[in-house]
C-alpha cells in the first residue's frame, strides 16, 4: 500500500488487524471508532468497503463486519519488521531457556527449535541446507565399545557429529592414522570438497592408506548423509494452534497442519530465506489459511540453515518475531565466539 496516499487507509488495516488478532471480532466502523474519533461512522464505513473492494478485508455474512485477508496480514507483518516494533516480553522467556551451545551443532540447533516452539506455541520448521559449506579444522574418528566410531568434524561454525561403522580389525590406532591423514587432505576445505574428492585422492595415494581406506570411504558416506536437505519439525504444544480459535480459523489451522505433513513444501517454501521475513498464504497457496515468519541461521559468516514459526494468520506476531529475531541472532553470537 503506498504510505503517502493511503496513509490514512494503511492506519485502518494496522488497527484492525491488531484489534482482530486481540479480539477475533468481526471489524466495524465502530470498533474502529476508538482508534479514529475524528472520524465519523460514515467515513469509517466508507473506508472499510474501499480496503475491502482493494481486497484487504471481506465479510462473512452481508450484514456482518469484516474479517482481515492474507494480503491485511502481510501488510500488518510488514509494518512490524519494517519498525521493529517487536515485544520482547517474549524474547525474555527464550533468554530464560536459552542454554549454551553443545558439542554437536546440528543437536544443539533442533533443541534450540523445540524451546522457541515451546515459548511461541507455534510448530518450529528447521531446514538444514548450507552444512555443505563448512571449513573443515579437525576431524576425529573414535572408537566406541560397541565396535562403531564416532565421527567428529569440527568446523568454522561448530562440531557436526553422526556415528559410523568400525570393520573388523579398526582399532585406535588405526582410526588416528585416518583423522589425521584426512585433516592433512581436507583441513582448509569445504566439506563439499572433501566428499566430492575424497574418492580420487584415495586411490592416488593408494598405498599410503592402503590399511584404512574403507574406513575413509565410510567417513565420506556419512559426511554425505548429514549435509543433506533436511526439514525438522517441533511442535511442543500442538494443541495450542485451537486455542481461541473461530470455526474458520481452526479450518486454518488444520491447512496449517496439513502444510506441516509435506517436507518437500516446507523446503521450498523456507530454504532461500535470506532476512527476516514472512508468508502469508492466500487461498490458492500452498500455505493456504497459514502464516511463516522465516530467518537464516548464519554462523560466522557461512549460512547453514533456515528456521520458521509456522501458525493460523490470527496470532501474536510480533512476540513470535521477537522470538525468532533474538534466536537466530544468539545462535551467530555464539557461533562468532569460537
Amino acid at each position: 500500500m503506498d504510505n503517502d496516499k493511503n496513509k490514512r487507509k494503511r492506519e485502518i488495516v494496522l488497527k484492525a488487524v491488531d484489534d482482530y488478532i486481540k479480539y477475533a471480532q468481526p471489524i466495524t466502523s465502530g470498533s474502529l471508532n476508538v482508534h479514529f474519533k475524528d472520524l465519523s461512522s460514515a467515513t469509517l464505513r466508507n473506508e472499510l468497503n474501499a480496503l475491502e473492494s482493494m481486497g484487504f478485508f471481506k465479510q462473512v455474512h452481508t450484514s456482518g463486519g469484516r474479517i482481515p485477508t492474507a494480503q491485511a496480514y502481510k501488510e500488518y507483518v510488514a509494518n512490524i519488521l519494517e519498525n521493529e516494533r517487536l515485544n520482547y516480553k517474549e524474547v525474555q522467556k527464550v533468554v530464560k531457556n536459552y542454554e549454551n551451545r553443545s558439542v554437536s551443532l546440528i543437536s544443539t540447533l533442533s533443541s534450540l527449535a523445540k524451546r522457541l516452539s515451546r515459548v511461541t506455541n507455534c510448530p518450529a520448521v528447521l531446514v538444514q541446507h548450507g552444512l555443505q559449506n563448512l571449513i573443515i579444522e579437525n576431524i576425529q574418528i573414535i572408537p566406541l565399545i560397541n565396535k562403531d566410531a564416532l565421527l567428529l568434524v569440527e568446523t568454522n561454525a561448530g562440531i557436526i557429529d553422526d556415528n559410523m561403522s568400525l570393520d573388523a580389525g579398526i582399532d585406535k590406532s588405526t582410526c588416528e592414522e585416518a583423522s589425521n591423514y584426512l585433516v592433512g587432505q581436507f583441513k582448509g576445505k569445504t566439506i563439499e570438497y572433501m566428499v566430492d574428492n575424497i574418492a580420487n585422492i584415495c586411490l592416488r595415494t593408494g598405498a599410503q592408506i592402503a590399511e584404512f581406506k574403507d574406513l575413509i570411504e565410510n567417513v565420506a558416506e556419512v559426511l554425505m548423509a548429514v549435509i543433506k536437505t533436511k526439514c525438522d519439525i517441533s511442535n511442543e504444544n500442538p494443541t495450542k494452534l485451537l486455542d481461541g480459535k473461530t470455526s474458520g480459523e481452526i479450518d486454518d489451522a488444520k491447512n496449517v497442519f496439513e502444510f506441516l505433513q509435506d517436507a518437500d513444501k516446507i523446503i521450498d517454501a523456507v530454504k532461500d530465506t535470506q532476512n527476516l521475513s514472512y508468508t502469508v498464504g492466500g487461498e490458492d497457496e500452498a500455505l493456504k489459511g497459514g502464516m511463516m515468519l522465516s530467518a537464516p541461521i548464519v554462523i560466522n559468516g557461512v549460512p547453514i540453515a533456515s528456521l520458521a514459526l509456522v501458525g493460523p494468520k490470527r496470532i501474536d506476531y510480533a512476540n513470535i518475531a521477537a522470538a525468532l529475531k533474538f534466536i537466530v541472532g544468539q545462535i551467530d553470537l555464539k557461533g562468532g565466539e569460537k
